[in-house]
């Protein structure tokens, strides 16, 4: 990436370092892999939805930003 600025680079780059990246699992619900974003107890955002069945992008509970309630029957892959 090249960034084209008239700023110093160390004001450019201010912060960065304290930037957290948000917490996320791979998981699979109903046989369906998806990356989480935890939200809370017992539920998390759905951040990218891993399948190669075309069929699961039109299911709208599993869109991306979509928040998905859960317990112990998730299991990692």
């Amino acid at each position: 990436m090249i960034i084209y600025t008239p700023l110093y680079l160390e004001l450019v780059l201010e912060g960065l370092e304290d930037m957290k990246e948000p917490k996320t699992r791979q998981v699979e619900l109903d046989g369906v892999p998806l990356v989480i974003e935890d939200t809370g107890p017992g539920q998390g955002r759905v951040v990218k939805l891993l399948s190669t069945n075309p069929k699961d992008y039109l299911r709208a509970d599993l869109s991306p930003g979509a928040v998905i309630k859960f317990t112990q029957q998730w299991s990692k892959p």
